[in-house]
C-alpha cells in the first residue's frame, strides 16, 4: 500500500504523468471504479446480521461526536473563523474510502471489506448531507455560487459514491441474485478501484504543506487520526464487536479525509488550504499507523 502510494507521487513529481492527466485520473476512480465496487459490495452483503448488530450505531454514535466535537472546539475558540470552522467538521466526518478499502482488503480481506462497504453505505449520504449543510452556513462562497436546500441537494444526488450505495441497497433489498456477468465486471473495475486509488492519493500529496503548520491545524489531526478511531475501538470492544467488523469501522475512522472536502470547501467558502495541510498531515501519519491497527484489532 505504501508502495503504491510513493508511486503515484513519484510519477506526480518526476512528470512522467503530468498534473494535469491526475485529474481524469481521479475522476475514473471517483465516478466509475469505486462506484463499481460499492455496488457490487453492499448488493452481496448480509445486511440482516448487519441490522441486527451494534455495527451501524456504534459508527452513527461516533460520528455524531465527531461533530459535537467541532461545535465544541468552535464555541470554546472565539478567534476560531467560520470557514477555518468548517473545515474542521469536514476533516473530522469524512473518510478517504480509497485508502480505507486498500488496507482492508490488505489486513483483512473480504469479509472486512463487506463491513467496509456497508459503512459507506450508511455514512456517504449523511456525511454530505451534513457538510453541505455545514458549509452552506457557515462558509462564505464566492460571488455567485449557487445556495440554499436545492443546491445542497444537487450536490449529495450528483454524489457517484451515493448514488452507488443507493444501487446496491436497491439490488439487495430486491433480493434479485446479481447477474454472474454483472457481478464479475465489477468486481474487476472495483480491484482497478484499489490500486489507482491509491495512486491518486500519492498523486495528490504536497509536502510543502507540511510546513504551514497552525493551530487549527493541530486540532484538526487531533480529531483524526486520534480522537476519531479511538473512539470507536471504546464503542467496539464495550459492545463485543467482530474483529473485521472492528477493523473496518476504525479504519474508516483513521485514515485520512476525503480529497473531494478540498473541492468541497473551495466551492463553498470553506477553508480549503487548511484542509489541504490537514489532509497532507493526515495521510503521512495514518498510513505508518495502519498496520499498527490491524495488528492490535486482529
Amino acid at each position: 500500500m505504501l508502495l503504491l502510494v510513493a508511486a503515484g507521487y513519484s510519477l506526480r513529481a518526476s512528470g512522467i504523468i503530468p498534473q494535469p492527466q491526475w485529474a481524469g485520473i481521479d475522476t475514473l476512480s471517483f465516478r466509475l471504479l469505486i462506484p463499481a465496487m460499492l455496488v457490487r459490495a453492499i448488493a452481496l452483503a448480509d445486511l440482516s446480521e448487519v441490522a441486527a448488530g451494534p455495527f451501524v450505531p456504534a459508527l452513527l454514535i461516533v460520528l455524531a461526536l465527531m461533530a459535537a466535537a467541532a461545535f465544541a472546539v468552535r464555541a470554546v475558540w472565539p478567534g476560531l473563523s467560520d470557514p477555518s470552522f468548517t473545515t474542521l467538521f469536514q476533516v473530522g466526518t469524512r473518510w478517504n474510502a480509497f485508502i480505507a478499502l486498500s488496507a482492508a482488503a490488505q489486513f483483512a480481506g473480504a469479509e472486512a471489506l463487506t463491513w467496509l462497504a456497508v459503512a459507506m453505505a450508511v455514512s456517504i449520504v449523511l456525511i454530505n448531507l451534513a457538510n453541505i449543510a455545514v458549509l452552506g452556513i457557515w462558509g462564505t462562497p464566492p460571488e455567485g455560487a449557487p445556495r440554499g436546500a436545492k443546491a445542497m441537494l444537487r450536490v449529495v444526488i450528483g454524489n457517484p459514491l451515493v448514488q452507488a450505495s443507493v444501487v446496491g441497497l436497491a439490488i439487495n433489498l430486491s433480493g434479485l441474485p446479481l447477474p454472474e456477468f454483472l457481478s464479475i465486471t465489477l468486481d474487476l473495475a472495483g480491484r482497478a478501484a484499489l490500486s489507482v486509488g491509491l495512486l491518486c492519493v500519492g498523486a495528490g500529496l504536497m509536502p510543502g504543506r507540511l510546513f504551514s503548520a497552525s493551530a487549527p491545524m493541530w486540532v484538526g489531526l487531533l480529531l483524526r487520526p486520534v480522537l476519531a478511531p479511538s473512539l470507536f475501538l471504546a464503542i467496539g470492544w464495550s459492545v463485543g464487536l467482530s474483529s473485521e467488523a472492528m477493523l473496518a469501522g476504525a479504519l474508516m475512522f483513521m485514515v485520512p479525509a476525503a480529497a473531494n472536502g478540498y473541492i468541497v470547501a473551495r466551492q463553498m467558502g470553506g477553508d480549503a488550504e487548511l484542509y489541504a495541510a490537514i489532509l497532507t498531515w493526515q495521510t503521512l501519519l495514518c498510513l505508518p499507523l495502519l498496520p499498527l491497527l490491524a495488528a492490535l484489532v486482529l
